[in-house]
């Protein structure tokens, strides 16, 4: 359960994050991903960073293209929206991403683990 306790934390440590954002920036929706803001730390705090650590760990390829990817996208998401106007204006993009994205990962943690213990069982 190593594998889903570390990206369990990486959700909780991305929700308390962006908490605190959206707390020093007076607005609600970066907790919610609403905001450009919002969805930079989701995707480079809950996503990014776990599976970047994990990669570390197992050596796994495809959890570091992950990493990589999620981290360009939250910085994407940051330069385009102060190239369009501001970090902390509300859309109504993020909410589907980062629920497919983070929540993704989660389950994707979970299975895997059951198949490991699956395996190690048999």
């Amino acid at each position: 359960m190593k594998e889903a306790t570390v990206i369990g934390g990486s959700l909780g440590l991305a929700i308390l994050t962006a908490g605190a954002v959206g707390l020093l920036l007076g607005s609600t929706a970066t907790v919610f991903g609403g905001t450009p803001i919002g969805i930079a730390v989701y995707l480079v705090i809950g996503v990014g960073l776990p599976q970047y650590y994990l990669s570390r760990e197992t050596g796994d390829p495809t959890q570091l293209g992950l990493a990589t990817l999620s981290v360009a996208g939250g910085v994407l998401a940051m330069l385009g929206s102060l190239a369009l106007g501001s970090a902390t204006a509300e859309t109504g993009v993020g909410h589907v991403l980062l629920f497919v994205v983070v929540f993704g990962s989660v389950l994707g943690a979970i299975v895997r683990e059951f198949r490991a213990g699956y395996r190690t069982e048999s």
